[in-house]
């Protein structure tokens, strides 16, 4: 008798249960949830609704509000799931005869006999373009600059306050952060940047103290590469002191969603324009680290972690400063095999603000040995499942919540300076 193209739906659906009922998946809640949606959505004949929006919502648990543009945690996910599909079927479940394949660039799981082929990727799904999210309830737009560099003029228009969402935000949230969370919470995001020189072909206009330079011959070559030069152009550089990266822009995206969430009231400025000394009485985020950020340096000397750069590789690295200084950095980039992504790791510190006594105030460092470590440590105290996890650890501790200062190290895959998951590293309780 010739056997069935495809796994009958009874087939299917026991595959189904192995999966969820392994060892490989016994801690992973989402990557369940996620293959659980989209295979009962399939078994049941209705593959055209799987969509990056109903799993984000559907699946992930994501507000409403939730936009895949904005929010790659869908696209981590399913990263994440191939990944736990290839070592259950290379373990545990090497001996089952119907398996489950999600193709790249695709979120349409495919029921298969071990004895036939992978199904290849579909030719035209590029899994990093999401599809739009549907409109979310009417409100006024307010933007984080999330496709640009230079923050500088952009930032300075991002000062009127964010509009409150509609619906109040998980509770965990609310716990971890405080006085934050609150609709009179009036809070600074501050963004420190590293010092960058931008280039751009036919010179710079007068209307800055600014120093023009001349580029050596090797950045016009470079400069090619990404950017398009016409034919005879000079190159000029000119030093650019309101400059993110997108790891810094993420993060605060991460923030702004949150903090919306809320109803919370907050302006956005460059650590230039709001000093350490704007800090005192209020609620802050900053994003930098004491490479550079003066008041990253100051108030990161109150920590037991800290960023540094290493000696012996010029890299960045999270030292414990209560140990030599020759001994190996507590946490440091770590590259994966050939193929394979990078582990990368953030910081986060909670710290009261200083001010009235009385009138509680909090500060939050964000920081990382690079630009994916940093949109982690911010992505990862975003997520309600996260930060229920690192009560937990605190609960082991034997402390019944989330203490009033502590640090938080946030282990990060990277691939291309793209974050791809985040998860619970360690953690320091600085002040109970």
């Amino acid at each position: 008798m010739n056997r069935p193209v495809a796994p009958a739906r009874e087939e299917r659906e026991q595959a189904l249960a192995s999966v969820l009922e392994s060892q490989t998946f016994s801690r992973s809640e989402q990557l369940k949830n996620f293959l659980r949606y989209v295979c009962e959505l399939e078994i049941a004949g209705r593959a055209a609704e799987i969509k990056e929006y109903s799993i984000g919502v559907e699946a992930l648990g994501r507000h409403p509000s939730y936009s895949p543009t904005a929010d790659s945690s869908v696209r981590r996910r399913a990263f994440e799931l191939r990944h736990k599909l290839d070592e259950v079927y290379a373990g545990e479940l090497a001996a089952s005869d119907v398996r489950i394949d999600l193709p790249k660039g695709s979120y349409v799981p495919i029921f298969r006999f071990h004895d036939q082929a992978p199904p290849p990727a579909p030719p035209s799904a590029p899994e990093l373009q999401p599809e739009p999210a549907p409109p979310p309830p009417a409100r006024p737009s307010f933007l984080i600059p999330a496709l640009t560099f230079l923050l500088g003029a952009l930032l300075m228009r991002l000062f009127w306050p964010a509009t409150p969402a509609a619906s109040p935000a998980n509770s965990i949230l609310h716990e971890a952060w405080g006085p934050l969370a609150t609709a009179q919470a009036n809070v600074l995001i501050c963004v420190a940047s590293n010092f960058h020189m931008l280039v751009r072909p036919g010179g710079f206009s007068p209307d800055s103290d600014l120093p023009t330079f001349s580029t050596p011959p090797e950045i016009q070559s470079l400069y090619r590469k990404s950017n398009p030069l016409p034919d005879g152009a000079t190159l000029s550089m000119r030093p650019a002191p309101n400059v993110a990266n997108l790891g810094v822009v993420g993060g605060a995206a991460a923030v702004s969603s949150t903090l919306r969430s809320f109803g919370a009231h907050y302006q956005i400025f460059p650590e230039r324009s709001a000093p350490l000394a704007s800090f005192r009485n209020r609620n802050v985020i900053l994003f930098g680290d004491p490479i550079n950020s003066f008041a990253a340096a100051h108030l990161l000397s109150r920590g037991r972690l800290t960023v540094v750069q290493d000696p012996a590789t010029s890299r960045l690295v999270i030292r414990d400063r209560q140990k030599p200084a020759s001994d190996p950095p507590a946490f440091s980039r770590r590259e994966g095999r050939p193929g394979e992504p990078a582990q990368v790791y953030g910081l986060l510190t909670v710290l009261p603000s200083d001010g009235t006594p009385g009138e509680p105030r909090r500060t939050l460092i964000v920081s990382g040995v690079s630009q994916v470590g940093t949109q982690g440590a911010m992505e990862f105290f975003s997520s309600p499942e996260r930060l229920q996890d690192l009560k937990n650890h605190f609960r082991q501790d034997g402390l019944p919540g989330f203490p009033s200062a502590y640090q938080l190290v946030v282990r990060c895959t990277a691939e291309d300076s793209l974050p791809l998951s985040c998860g619970y590293a360690a953690h320091y309780v600085l002040e109970k």
